[in-house]
Parts: C-alpha cells; sequence; structure tokens
C-alpha cells in the first residue's frame, strides 16, 4: 500500500500499513503458489523435486514489481502479471505445474488473508493495554463527581469512574470478534477457474494442508463470490470504530476551553495551531475521529460488494480490496493512539465539581 506521507500516513498504523506494500504483497503470493506446489508434490501429484527447483528460481528480489504494477491494469488484478512473470524466471520442465489448479482470484484472496491477519493481532494487543487504561481511570476516579449530560445538556450527576466503564464496556463488546477473527476468521481461498475446487486436491486433502502451512483457515467451501468473510472483517473493524469513536467524542467536547475537564496528554509539538499559540487542539481525538469516519465508508463499500453474480464478480471482487487492507491500517493507527491518549490523560475533577455546580439547583 503506498500512503501519502502528508495526507494519509497520519491516520494509519505505519507498521501496519507497511505491511500491505507491493513487496509484501508479491511475497505473500509467491509463498501461497509455493505452498500449493510442495503439498502437491508432497502427495505426488506432480513430478519430485517440482517445489525445490521453483523455490530456487523464484525469489522476491527477481521480480520486476514495476512491470507488474503497469501490467496489472491489462487483466484487472496484480496475480495475472505475477503468474506470467513467475512462469518466465522458471525453468521449463517445472512451467506446467506452477499456478497449476489455481487462479488469480485465489491468489489475490489468500495474499490479502496472509497479509491481513498479523494486523489484528497489533489491533489487540494494544485494545488490552486500553483496557487496562481505562481500568486504572475508574479505580482512580469511582467516586469523582461530574456532570451527566443528555442531549448536550446537563441532567444529573454521575462519576467520571462511571463514565469510563461505558467506555470500557463498549471495547468490551467487541473484543471478543476481533479475538475470534486472529483466531479462525482468515480463510485460505483455492477454488480454481469457477470456484469449485479440484478433485485431485480434494480427494488428498490438500486445501487442509495448505491452510495448515500458511496459519489459515479451511473454508467449507471456496469463497469466490460467497464474500461472508470479507464482510465479517469489515464490519468487526467497524464496531471497533465506532466504540472508539465513542470515547473520543466523549473526550474532545470534555476538553472544551467552556468544560476543561480532561485534556489529552501533553505531548511536546502536538495540539497546537499555525495561527493561535495559545490553543490545545485534541488532536489525537481528531485522528481516531478521522479514521473511524472513514472506516465507516469502507464499511459501506464493502456491505455493497457483498452480493457477487454467478462464479466470479464484475468489479465487486475488485472493489473490496483498499477498504479491506486500509481499513485495517486505520483501525490499528486509531487504537494505538487511543493507547497513548488514555493512558496519559489529563483529568481535573475540581472543573468537574465546578461544572456540576453551575447546575446544582436542578438536582435539589
Amino acid at each position: 500500500m503506498k500512503i501519502n506521507r502528508l495526507i494519509n500516513q497520519p491516520f494509519v498504523h505505519s507498521d501496519v500499513a507497511n505491511s500491505f506494500s507491493d513487496r509484501a504483497f508479491i511475497q505473500a503470493m509467491l509463498d501461497f503458489e509455493l505452498t500449493v506446489l510442495e503439498a502437491r508434490e508432497r502427495n505426488q501429484l506432480i513430478p519430485k523435486n517440482t517445489f525445490q527447483q521453483s523455490k530456487q528460481a523464484l525469489s522476491l528480489e527477481l521480480f520486476d514489481i514495476d512491470a507488474i504494477a503497469k501490467q496489472t491494469y491489462l487483466g484487472g488484478n496484480a496475480a495475472i502479471p505475477f503468474v506470467a512473470q513467475a512462469k518466465s524466471l522458471l525453468p521449463a520442465d517445472t512451467k506446467p505445474f506452477f499456478h497449476q489448479t489455481l487462479t488469480s482470484q485465489d491468489v489475490i484472496d489468500t495474499a490479502m488473508m496472509m497479509m491481513l491477519k498479523p494486523s489484528i493481532k497489533h489491533i489487540n494487543q494494544d485494545l488490552i493495554e486500553v483496557l487496562n487504561a481505562c481500568k486504572l481511570l475508574i479505580q482512580t476516579h469511582r467516586t469523582t463527581p461530574m456532570a451527566g449530560r443528555t442531549l448536550l445538556q446537563q441532567a444529573l450527576p454521575i462519576t467520571f469512574g462511571t463514565k469510563v466503564s461505558q467506555w470500557a464496556a463498549s471495547l468490551m463488546a467487541v473484543i471478543p470478534d476481533l479475538a475470534q477473527l486472529e483466531q479462525s476468521g482468515f480463510y485460505l481461498q483455492w477454488g480454481g477457474p469457477v470456484g469449485v475446487s479440484n478433485e485431485e486436491n480434494e480427494y488428498h486433502d490438500l486445501p487442509q494442508q495448505v491452510a495448515e502451512s500458511l496459519s489459515l483457515s479451511t473454508p467449507l467451501l471456496p469463497w469466490h463470490t460467497n464474500r461472508q468473510p470479507i464482510h465479517a472483517i469489515t464490519s468487526t473493524l467497524d464496531a471497533c470504530a465506532g466504540a472508539i469513536e465513542n470515547i473520543v467524542e466523549d473526550i474532545a467536547l470534555m476538553s472544551q476551553s467552556e468544560l476543561g475537564e480532561v485534556a489529552e496528554p501533553s505531548i511536546e509539538g502536538m495540539g497546537g495551531s499555525s495561527s493561535m499559540p495559545h490553543k490545545r487542539n485534541p488532536v489525537l481525538c481528531a485522528l481516531i475521529k478521522t479514521s473511524a469516519l472513514r472506516m465507516h465508508g469502507h464499511m459501506n463499500v464493502i456491505s455493497n460488494t457483498t452480493a457477487q453474480p454467478f462464479e466470479r464478480a464484475l468489479g465487486q471482487w475488485h472493489a473490496s480490496w483498499v477498504p479491506l487492507t486500509e481499513g485495517m491500517a486505520l483501525i490499528a493507527g486509531a487504537v494505538s493512539y487511543l493507547k497513548t491518549l488514555l493512558q496519559g490523560l489529563q483529568v481535573y475533577p475540581e472543573r468537574m465539581a465546578a461544572n456540576l455546580d453551575l447546575n446544582s439547583d436542578a438536582y435539589l
């Protein structure tokens, strides 16, 4: 994934974005193809030493990634020029067996799953630290009074610990689904030209063997036009976006000059204004909010690509790639920012008490 450093990079997790690079994508496609060769050779479906010869002939450094990129538009996906280039590098006697029983969608979908799965681990690890930060805030402020607000107006008193408990509860609602994704939500794709797999492969349980080798789950059937695995990933990310967006909405409003009940961590160089040096803007909240809003947009695209006709879709499949990968990088970035925000959140009980007193007559 090429990230514009000035426009897009501030909102994504840089490590996750880098894991979706062109090089990483080519490597994932190559790893899948070689794993298929290894499994088919092990089950005596192709000549001996085909895998080893192919592995020796194909390394990432030998691929012309720029050429693959330029040729991708000709077939609508990167797997077609990738396979052609790989075969050009192979010895003549091994060429016929490379990409055998596969189709381009198998390569793209499986490579996507291979790249996406480690990113969920980033998110889950950061969310555990976010919950720990919430726990500390709850313990510290379980009796800190503040105004409860409904329809943006003061209502009845609550405690700040209660508010943080609600934040934590929203996260706890999505964490099991994220954990389930990490464990079993990323699937192998191996359906061949029309998504019905291959009789020899099925007889030898090759999909299960390849999936296990790649640390992916084995689907009930190939999912070329059954995009429920993609919808499940994206909807879980979007639910996470909603939970963290809820938190930063509260913090940003409570940080307003008129309230001053909380403030973002004091980080050198962060929160300033280009024209008003007295301002301390809630920039972490802005970054997280932006990521969440963009994730909602990506969810809309995925929802509109879930129904796909026949055995290979026209456009719906292709339209899912950017929302899926960029959405993952956005949520990873947002959760990382949220960890920083909550671990260093500055709380001002005296301002909470003063604001509560403004409407004290209503509580009599």
